[in-house]
């Protein structure tokens, strides 16, 4: 399920690190909606969520504290896989925020005030041509607690990326061995610094073919790709008639 969310903001402007604010949104979402009780289906530990959004900023301007906006709406893209439900539930769960502000910093709040859906596409080929907006692949060291990032450009990125899919793909009845035949080849992209909490994270923007099986393809599409996919995994589907 593909559905989009409209917000108006009391400022026109957003901190860097905005995907921690909406991720902020949907746990206090899920938390007031059927008593909290699907909110440890989603942020218990580190489960694998099987959905994800983005933020599309047209014309914004980034400064070294923020972004402003061209006005005082923004758009946020979710989606999702359909097999439990996620997508309905985060609706719902949308709906009861509605017209409630939610603050993002001491002198700027979000309020939601559509809630749009959008067309699903279904994926029969074996060549896609997928766009994203800040694709992360990231190998952590659990001795050093470090994290190093790979962005399309670099040598072992290609590798990283299976390592991150078999993990990805790990509870949801996918084989790993279907990884293996994935092959991703960009198109037009460019790296990007993207702040997260308090740290900057090397992420991949633009536009790549990725080959594999439907089934895979599918399944990133509806609930995004790579490490953090809720938050950097988004991808729009360009073609699949290659």
């Amino acid at each position: 399920m593909r559905f989009y969310l409209t917000f108006e903001l009391e400022k026109s402007s957003l901190p860097k690190d905005y995907r921690r604010i909406i991720l902020s949104y949907i746990k206090k979402s899920l938390t007031e909606i059927l008593d909290g009780r699907y909110y440890s289906q989603y942020f218990k530990d580190n489960i694998q969520k099987d959905f994800c959004f983005s933020l599309k900023l047209p014309k914004a301007k980034f400064t070294k504290d923020e972004i402003i906006l061209e006005d005082n709406s923004i758009k946020v893209l979710f989606t999702s896989d359909d097999r439990q439900k996620t997508g309905l539930l985060l609706q719902q769960a949308f709906m009861k925020q509605k017209n409630k502000k939610f603050l993002i910093t001491n002198q700027n709040s979000i309020t939601l005030k559509q809630i749009h859906q959008q067309r699903e596409q279904k994926i029969t080929s074996s060549k896609v041509i997928f766009k994203t907006y800040g694709l992360c692949i990231r190998d952590h060291n659990k001795e050093t607690n470090k994290d190093n990032h790979y962005v399309y450009s670099d040598e072992k990125f290609n590798e990283q990326l299976k390592v991150v899919l078999k993990n990805q793909i790990s509870q949801t009845g996918f084989s790993k061995d279907i990884v293996d035949s994935i092959k991703f080849s960009p198109i037009n992209c460019k790296k990007v610094l993207v702040k997260h909490y308090d740290t900057y994270v090397d992420t991949t923007v633009g536009s790549f073919l990725l080959e594999g099986n439907p089934l895979l393809l599918q399944y990133l599409y509806d609930v995004g790709m790579g490490s953090r996919n809720t938050m950097f995994g988004y991808l729009d589907l360009l073609t699949q008639d290659l």
